[in-house]
Order: C-alpha cells, then sequence, then structure tokens
C-alpha cells in the first residue's frame, strides 16, 4: 500500500533496539512513533478513543531530526493492521514515483470544527481509522482517506485537494452537521 502523509500527530516517541552493546541502538537503530494527543502543560495525554500509532524503522528513510520533510511524500506501508488493541501503520520504505493509494491525515478541533465521533455518517465507510484522541471539546484524529473519501464536521465535508496535498472543505456541503 502505498500511503502519502499529508499530516502527522503531534505524540512522538521512540524505542530502542534490544542490543544495548550496540552504540547506535537509540539513535539509528531506533523505531519512531507517532500518534495523537495533546500537550496540558508540561504533560503530554493520549486521551485515545481509538488508540493506535504509525511506526517508522531504519529503513523508512524517515529521519526524526527533520520530521516535516516526511509531509508530501509518498511511502510503501504494510498496511493498517490491529496489534495488543491498537491500530498499526508500519512506514517501511519511500515510495519515490509510486500514486498514492491512501492518504494519512490528521484533523483536530481548530483547524477542522468539532466532530461527533459516536455518531454514525461522520466518515465515509472506506476512511480507516488509526488514532483518536478526545479531550472534552479538543480533539486530534489520525485516519487513513482515499481520493475519494470524506469526513464530516459541523463545518462541512472535508474532501482531499485535487493535488491530493491538502484538505479542503467542500463548498457544496457547507454547514455540515447540526
Amino acid at each position: 500500500m502505498h500511503v502519502r502523509i499529508i499530516s502527522l500527530g503531534t505524540n512522538w516517541w521512540s524505542m530502542h533496539s534490544r542490543d544495548l552493546s550496540d552504540p547506535y541502538c537509540f539513535r539509528k537503530r531506533a523505531a519512531l512513533f507517532n500518534s495523537t494527543g495533546f500537550k496540558c502543560g508540561h504533560r503530554l495525554r493520549l486521551n485515545w478513543i481509538h488508540p493506535g500509532q504509525i511506526r517508522f524503522n531504519l529503513t523508512s528513510g524517515f529521519d526524526p531530526e527533520f520530521r516535516l520533510r516526511a509531509i508530501g511524500k509518498t511511502f510503501w506501508c504494510s498496511g493498517p493492521s490491529r496489534f495488543q488493541g491498537k491500530n498499526h501503520l508500519l512506514v517501511v520504505r519511500p515510495a519515490k514515483s509510486a500514486c498514492p493509494d491512501t492518504y494519512l491525515v490528521t484533523l483536530n478541533d481548530a483547524e477542522h470544527g468539532p466532530i461527533q465521533f459516536g455518531r454514525p455518517g461522520w466518515k465515509a465507510a472506506e476512511v480507516e481509522v488509526i488514532s483518536v484522541s478526545l479531550r472534552y471539546a479538543r480533539y486530534q484524529a489520525m485516519l487513513l482517506m482515499t481520493s475519494g473519501s470524506w469526513i464530516e464536521s459541523k463545518w462541512g465535508r472535508w474532501q482531499l485537494s485535487a493535488d491530493g496535498r491538502r484538505l479542503e472543505l467542500d463548498e457544496r456541503m457547507e454547514g455540515g452537521l447540526r
């Protein structure tokens, strides 16, 4: 599966390799994870209602020092899977000239408006949820979308732009859920 990364979550952490005698076990050979969450003071809160994460391995071509360089790039991924009660997406390697099958997007309440996650029909059937964090009225949702899929908020229906680089509010559907 080829996935273009449009946006990522705010929660980052790493896990070192098990070989502690390796001088690169904490840096070059570590796996990097990304998910949704909230910064509350000096603490990071997950508040998952749909737990999940993305994993970047050494072979993924992802540089943790320059995380924003992954935005707009397409990667070959192993597809979403479920493990220990969480959704997982493994980023395997860069896919330089491949056309993306799906798009990884992260939505939040400030930029996309309120979403009622408990209500049926807040997303198209083909949208796959990786992770959703909810804290009072605030949320962050990490989703896999196809080019024709949509997300419904109180502001309207969100779809991928024609060039597949960002989410856009569909003018025909403004007003959204009431």
